[in-house]
């Protein structure tokens, strides 16, 4: 079974390039700890200063917002690299330490992800 693909739009760094291209990040949620808190995989590794790494742990921009509906529409969020070797059994806030704070943008699912 094939996992659904998200892509990121990184608002800021405002020069962000990956793989994916300008100001993109692609890959899929490994797991959607709350509503608040997803671990997201990216298809590459990312460069950001002095660290690098392809897992992201993401959170709502703002606080009215959440990830419940994040299959309907782009949902606002701020991101970070998660530093070490990640396991399902962190909890949020273990995840939340254990991260360095690098991107703003948005989430949404991609059209035709199966």
């Amino acid at each position: 079974m094939e996992q659904e693909e998200y892509c990121i739009s990184v608002g800021e760094p405002w020069n962000f390039e990956s793989q994916d291209g300008q100001n993109v990040i692609k890959g899929y949620i490994v797991n959607m700890k709350s509503d608040s808190c997803i671990v997201f995989k990216s298809n590459h590794y990312l460069k950001f200063d002095d660290v690098t790494g392809n897992i992201l742990i993401l959170t709502p921009r703002y606080k009215e917002s959440d990830f419940s509906n994040l299959t309907r529409g782009a949902v606002g969020v701020n991101g970070g690299i998660f530093l070490g070797k990640y396991d399902e059994k962190l909890c949020e806030n273990e995840l939340e330490q254990n991260i360095k704070f690098e991107i703003i943008g948005s989430i949404r699912k991609v059209e035709n992800s199966i």
